[in-house]
């Protein structure tokens, strides 16, 4: 699955009722790599088997008010994304995940340009972050979302400090005619 170039081709697309124990694989992990250190290893558990449920996922999966994108490489899940239309072009983004050892090659990238794809009309995209994890912040500034508040998060019996961000999308010029 190599161009001639020598890339690998990875496919951005909407989850499918098959990927939900993937899905799950891949949130496990990469909670684990985000959240150690931040979060107990039972939190973290408790956490993982009651939101990255593949039963849960699959209820997220099939609603269609609610964008579940992937990438993919053939059958091997490497990202995954979860935003949902909140109001009138308002957007709530769940979650933005890459598998560790595929970040820095731009998928992250592409599944925020999927997700406002999905809407193509929402103007507004709300997020919440991890206070304490830069590199997230980072990526999320550099693709125009501004910090707009915090706030704590209860998760099992810890608390998380979560940033509030949001990005406003620029309606598309009008072609002038001439």
């Amino acid at each position: 699955m190599k161009p001639a170039d020598g890339n690998v081709v990875v496919t951005l697309r909407r989850a499918r009722a098959a990927d939900a124990r993937g899905l799950s694989r891949l949130l496990v992990l990469t909670w684990r790599r985000t959240f150690d250190g931040f979060l107990s290893s039972e939190t973290i558990r408790r956490v993982s088997r009651r939101w990255h449920n593949p039963k849960h996922l699959l209820g997220q999966i099939r609603d269609r008010a609610c964008y579940f994108g992937v990438a993919a490489r053939g059958r091997r899940l490497l990202g995954l994304t979860t935003v949902r239309r909140t109001g009138p072009g308002a957007l709530f983004m769940h979650r933005l995940y890459v598998r560790p050892g595929c970040q820095g090659l731009g998928l992250g990238e592409k599944l925020l340009a999927a997700a406002w794809g999905a809407f193509p009309r929402s103007r507004r995209m709300r997020l919440e972050v991890l206070s304490e994890n830069a590199r997230a912040i980072g990526f999320y500034r550099k693709h125009g979302f501004k910090v707009t508040g915090r706030k704590p998060e209860p998760v099992g019996d810890e608390v998380l400090d979560l940033t509030v961000m949001q990005a406003v999308r620029p309606r598309p010029r009008r072609r002038a005619h001439g």
